[in-house]
């Protein structure tokens, strides 16, 4: 793994596409059958400070994790926050991949985020070995590299930037250097004049919002090597890993860039799947790709038929767009989500998306989402070819990005509770102070003061009133800030009122518990 740096630690957030609930979905989808989240064991390289595996300890106490990492420094906060957490099925290994040893088959789930394209060849083929040694029968890993040949394009940055900067001095000495010539070659006022500066006018302003410890790792350290897609398939397949799919599925499918597209590229690649995979890359100029690989001695099943779904959870973030949209069969109505709209005139589906947005942020697994779009429909039964159509409708949105599926339900609550309880890792993580906290669906959110306050004390015995009596409290003290026209406010009813829309908020993200 790439060596440890002495002023910036590589802050590790969660992932929702290494979660056990994620990538149990994606294996049953694909004739998998991996282990239920809640008993599994899981292994992560490359841990850093923990920010993704413990959070995932915490939802799963009757589940094991064992993580790994060689930056000390960062694995010693990743045990302080296991320890202040209390999480007892959590070991923490300071070691190489090189060196790593654990049973045979023994995890379900391995997972290996931002680590593989940072690492030495003789390292590389080491965390492949050891992968497919410890991977079970039915296990499912989770690799992300850089892909060519879109990091062709973002590799000219970082030439750019290691020549300006050089290697001399400290890690924090720079940063600041490569701030300063980026901002540099932000100067020109005609950026978006030709699409190269286009191009380069995006990179600087996505990394002007992302934090140091990314610009380092990404484009300062000494060692970053990104591969093609058919190389990185066909060393995985050499160390006896076969490629599944991409975590973020959709990505696999060539309809997605439109008939022509998807036309070509089936032609091009005969089937093939890797082939497939690679044209589609060449077409798109990817630069990052997070591959699902299984053991090659276990049959993968491409064609997702229906019934695959009924064993899962499906959420969606779409919300109706009328307030008492029409169920009638053939009346369209359209649902919003962050990534669009989506309009259909089928009953079955509008109830079902009805049904979940009333559950959102979680979600309802399969047979009980189907009775509940039949008890909206008015329907005795929803059995047979109605069933199976609301299946196939569901499997298309959810190809579309539309919708998500879990291996497991997640224990999100459906709205405020008069004593709500907060997930217990992120009581813990406002407790100390971070920045951020994690939610119930695994994603990270940024927290202020007035968060953190009444987030470490939601254990489920404090109403609305006393979590304002403690906002109110620390903010006499100077650790809560409240203005009002410019001017300091501590109103009982004005922090009332903020209690309430934070609280609110909480429940939207997934922060509560049912």
């Amino acid at each position: 793994m790439a060596p440890p740096n002495e002023d910036y630690f590589y802050e590790a957030l969660p992932f929702a596409e290494t979660h056990p609930d994620h990538l149990g979905a994606v294996g049953a989808l694909f004739g998998l059958r991996p282990a239920p989240p809640a008993r599994c064991r899981l292994l992560e390289i490359g841990c850093a400070t923990g920010g993704n595996v413990l959070p995932m300890a915490a939802a799963f106490p009757e589940s094991r994790f064992v993580a790994l990492d060689r930056a000390e420094d960062s694995l010693a906060v990743a045990r302080k926050h296991a320890e202040g957490a209390r999480l007892q099925n959590l070991a923490l290994h300071l070691a190489d991949v090189r060196e790593f040893e654990d049973e045979p088959a023994s995890f379900d789930y391995i997972v290996c985020h931002g680590v593989y394209s940072w690492i030495p060849d003789d390292a590389r083929a080491a965390l492949r070995r050891l992968v497919r040694r410890h991977l079970a029968p039915h296990g499912l890993a989770y690799i992300s590299f850089n892909t060519l040949p879109g990091w062709h394009l973002r590799g000219a940055l970082r030439d750019m930037l290691r020549r300006e900067v050089g290697a001399e001095g400290s890690a924090a000495e720079r940063v600041v250097k490569a701030r300063a010539f980026l901002q540099f070659l932000g100067a020109a006022e005609t950026l978006a004049a030709d699409p190269a500066r286009a191009w380069l006018a995006s990179e600087l302003q996505t990394l002007g919002q992302l934090a140091d410890d990314y610009l380092l790792g990404e484009h300062l350290v000494a060692y970053n090597r990104a591969e093609y897609f058919s190389d990185f398939a066909r060393d995985m397949q050499d160390a006896g890993l076969a490629f599944v799919t991409d975590a973020h599925v959709p990505l696999v499918l060539p309809e997605r860039l439109g008939p022509a597209a998807a036309e070509a590229v089936r032609a091009r690649s005969g089937g093939d799947v890797v082939a497939m995979q690679q044209s589609l890359d060449l077409l798109e100029l990817r630069c990052f790709r997070r591959a699902v690989l299984c053991r090659d001695d276990v049959a993968i099943s491409r064609r997702v038929s229906v019934d695959r779904l009924f064993p899962l959870v499906v959420a969606s973030p779409l919300t109706p767009g009328a307030t008492s949209p029409n169920l009638g069969e053939g009346v369209e109505e359209t649902f919003l989500g962050p990534g669009g709209t989506i309009s259909t005139d089928q009953a079955t589906l509008k109830a079902a998306l009805v049904a979940l947005a009333a559950r959102a942020p979680g979600g309802l697994p399969f047979d009980a989402l189907a009775w509940e779009a039949g008890e909206r429909l008015g329907l005795a039964a929803f059995e047979g070819e109605a069933r199976a159509r609301l299946a196939r409708n569901l499997l298309g949105l959810y190809t579309k990005n539309a919708l998500r599926l879990w291996a497991s339900p997640k224990p999100v609550a459906r709205g405020v509770s008069e004593r709500p309880r907060a997930f217990s890792f992120a009581r813990y993580q406002a407790s100390v102070g971070s920045p951020f906290c994690t939610t119930l669906l695994h994603e990270g959110v940024q927290v202020d003061s007035f968060d953190r306050v009444i987030l470490a004390r939601m254990d489920g015995t404090r109403d609305a009133a006393a979590l304002t009596e403690a906002a109110l409290e620390e903010a006499r003290r100077g650790e809560v800030s409240v203005e009002m026209n410019g001017a300091p406010c501590v109103s009982a009813d004005v922090f009332a009122e903020i209690t309430e829309q934070k609280l609110l908020r909480f429940a939207r993200m997934g922060l509560l518990m049912e």
